[in-house]
C-alpha cells in the first residue's frame, strides 16, 4: 500500500454508561493523541420496557436452542459487563432523555472538535428492535424531536448512523430529504451511494461501510474481550485488520472502547507511522479526492 492510509474511528453514544464513564476517557485520549473521532449520538432514551419484552417473547416463540444462545452470546459481552449494575439500573428505572441530561457532555464533545452525527430518534430500542413497525409517518415522528434537538444545539448533522445497523427505504429517503451527507448503515468495503429501488437512480447521500467488524457486526475490541482473548492479542487483530485496507472505519460503543481505552491507546500507537486518524467525514473526504469524486 502507497502513501498514508486513512483510519476513522466511529462511537456509537445510547446510554448512560457511554456518557458518564466512556465519552469522557475518550476526549482525553484524543486529546492526548492529538485525533478526533466521530460521535453519533442518540438524543432519546435508551430503554423501551415493550419492545424488551416483546423481544423477549418473540425469542422464546422461536424455541431458540440453549447452544445457539450460547453461541450468540460469546460474541458479544452481556449488557452487565458493558454498562455495569449502576448503568444498567440507571437505564432501566431512569431511562433519561440522553440529549438533555449529558447535555455539557456533548457540548464538550463539540466543543473540542469531534465530529457529532445523529444516531436514530426518540428511543434506540424502539429503532433496533420495531423499526419496520413505525411505517414512513412514524419514523417521522419519531425522529423529528431529536433531529430539532441536535440542530438547534449543534448545527445540521452531516453524518447518521441506526441503532443496530437497523435501516429501511424509508429511512434512506430521510437521509435524503433532511439533507444527510452519509450514512453509515450498510455493509460493505468503502463509500458509495445507494441504488433506489430499480436500481436506475441513486440517492444523493453516500453511505460508509464499517469495514473493520466483528462477527454479526459486532465491534472488534467487544467480540476479542467476549471471547476471553488478550489484550495483546485484541491488539494485534485489529490492527492486522486495518493494515490489510488503505482506508479502514472501525466502531464501537464508549461504554467498551471508552472504558477499555488502553486498547484503543495501543492501536493508534501502532498506526501513527502508516495512518491519518480522522473523523468519518475527513474519510469521506479523503476518499472521494482519492476516487476522484467531486
Amino acid at each position: 500500500m502507497s502513501g498514508r492510509g486513512v483510519f476513522a474511528l466511529r462511537f456509537d453514544v445510547d446510554s448512560v454508561t457511554c456518557l458518564e464513564s466512556g465519552v469522557p476517557a475518550l476526549l482525553e485520549l484524543g486529546e492526548r493523541r492529538g485525533v478526533r473521532f466521530t460521535f453519533f449520538v442518540n438524543m432519546g432514551r435508551s430503554f423501551s420496557w415493550w419492545h424488551t419484552v416483546a423481544r423477549t417473547l418473540r425469542s422464546r416463540r422461536r424455541r431458540v436452542t440453549r447452544e445457539d444462545a450460547s453461541l450468540s452470546r460469546a460474541k458479544k459481552l452481556s449488557a452487565t459487563a458493558k454498562l455495569g449494575r449502576g448503568g444498567v439500573l440507571k437505564t432501566v428505572l431512569m431511562n433519561p432523555r440522553l440529549g438533555r441530561r449529558y447535555r455539557s457532555t456533548l457540548d464538550r464533545l463539540f466543543d473540542e472538535g469531534h465530529e457529532l452525527g445523529l444516531h436514530g430518534g426518540s428511543n434506540h430500542a424502539t429503532w433496533q428492535y420495531a423499526l419496520d413497525e413505525l411505517g414512513e409517518e412514524g419514523l417521522e415522528r419519531h425522529i423529528r424531536p431529536s433531529f430539532a434537538a441536535f440542530r438547534d444545539r449543534y448545527g445540521q448533522p452531516i453524518g447518521f448512523a441506526s441503532p443496530g445497523f437497523r435501516y429501511n427505504e424509508a429511512v434512506l429517503d430521510l437521509m435524503d430529504s433532511e439533507g444527510f451527507e452519509y450514512a453509515s448503515d450498510m455493509a460493505g468495503e468503502g463509500p458509495f451511494r445507494p441504488p433506489r429501488p430499480g436500481g436506475r437512480r441513486h440517492y444523493t447521500h453516500f453511505q460508509v461501510p464499517v469495514n473493520v467488524i466483528g462477527e454479526d457486526s459486532v465491534p472488534v475490541i467487544e467480540q476479542g474481550l467476549a471471547l476471553g482473548r488478550s489484550s495483546d492479542r485484541i491488539v494485534r487483530d485489529a490492527v492486522e485488520r486495518i493494515h490489510e485496507r488503505r482506508f479502514a472505519l472501525m466502531y464501537g460503543h464508549p461504554y467498551v472502547e471508552g472504558v477499555q481505552w488502553g486498547l484503543l491507546d495501543a492501536i493508534l500507537a501502532e498506526l501513527s507511522g502508516d495512518y491519518d486518524v480522522v473523523t468519518v467525514a475527513d474519510y469521506l473526504n479523503r476518499w472521494k479526492e482519492s476516487a476522484g469524486h467531486g
